[in-house]
C-alpha cells in the first residue's frame, strides 16, 4: 500500500512524468499509421517504432525511473528528475545502454509465447481452410490468440520485470556496467519468480482500467506498477522476507 499512498498523493506529477516517457513513442505512432495508410509500406514503420523505443523512450525511462525511487525515498521529486538522461551525454548513453540490454531480454523471453500463440493459430488454420478469409473467422481467431498470448506471457513477463532492478543498481554506482546490472538483478530476485507472477496478476485490473479509459489510465497504471516493484526490490534486496500477496506488494 505504500507504493498507492505515494503515488496518490503525487498523483499529477507521477501521471505527467509516466506521460514524458511514453510522448515520443504516442507521436511516433501517428507518424507511422499515416505513413501506413499513405504508402502500405511496412519496414520503415518498424525501423522507426523500434528506433524510437531505442533511442527515446527506453533513455527516458531512466529519468522516470530515478524521478519514482526519489519519491518513494524522499517523498516529493520534481518532475525535471524525467528528463535527468537529457542533461548531458554520458547520462543519456547509461539510459540507452540499460534500456538496450533490458530491451533484448525483453524480446528474448517474449518470443517463446509469441512462438507458441503462432503455433496455434497455424495448427487452428490447417484444421479449417475453408474457414480462412471468413470475417468470423477473422474475429475468432484475434480473440483466441490475443486471450492465449496473454495468459501465456504471464510469467515470461514475470521474469522481464526482474531486470527492471537493474535501474536502482546502476543509479547507485554509476560504474556498474548495464548487462552486468541486468544480471545482478535477476540474481537478487532469485526464488522470487512465483511472486513476481502475482504481482503483475494483481495489476490485470488496473491494466484494464487504463485500457478502458482510452489510455490515459495507463499513465497511473505504469507509475503504480514501477512504483511497487521499486519498493518490492529494496525489500528483497534488505533481505526481508516479501508476503506473497499481489496487494501487500502493491
Amino acid at each position: 500500500m505504500i507504493a498507492k499512498q505515494c503515488v496518490m498523493r503525487n498523483l499529477m506529477q507521477v501521471m505527467g512524468a509516466m506521460l514524458v516517457c511514453m510522448l515520443p513513442l504516442m507521436l511516433v505512432s501517428s507518424l507511422i499509421n499515416t505513413y501506413l495508410l499513405t504508402t502500405g509500406k511496412v519496414l520503415v514503420p518498424i525501423v522507426l517504432y523500434v528506433g524510437s523505443i531505442v533511442f527515446l523512450v527506453l533513455p527516458l525511462l531512466y529519468g522516470v525511473m530515478a524521478f519514482l525511487s526519489e519519491l518513494l525515498l524522499v517523498g516529493n521529486a520534481s518532475i525535471l528528475r524525467a528528463f535527468d538522461t537529457l542533461a548531458s551525454v554520458p547520462m543519456y548513453l547509461r539510459g540507452m545502454r540499460i534500456g538496450v540490454c533490458i530491451f533484448v531480454h525483453t524480446v528474448l523471453w517474449l518470443t517463446i509465447p509469441f512462438g507458441i500463440t503462432t503455433a496455434y493459430i497455424y495448427m487452428v488454420v490447417s484444421g479449417n481452410p475453408e474457414m480462412v478469409g471468413t470475417p468470423e473467422f477473422f474475429s475468432m481467431m484475434i480473440s483466441q490468440a490475443v486471450g492465449l498470448y496473454t495468459i501465456i506471457s504471464i510469467p515470461f513477463m514475470a521474469r522481464v520485470i526482474c531486470y527492471l532492478g537493474a535501474y536502482p543498481l546502476m543509479m547507485r554506482d554509476p560504474n556498474l556496467g548495464a548487462w552486468q546490472a541486468t544480471k545482478q538483478s535477476v540474481r537478487t530476485l532469485k526464488g522470487h519468480w512465483k511472486a513476481m507472477i502475482v504481482f503483475l496478476v494483481s495489476f490485470l485490473g488496473w491494466e484494464l482500467f487504463g485500457v478502458w479509459t482510452m489510455g490515459i489510465g495507463m499513465l497511473f497504471y505504469w507509475g503504480y506498477l514501477l512504483s511497487s516493484f521499486l519498493i518490492y526490490f529494496q525489500i528483497v534486496e534488505q533481505g526481508d522476507t516479501f508476503p506473497p500477496k499481489g496487494n501487500d506488494m502493491q
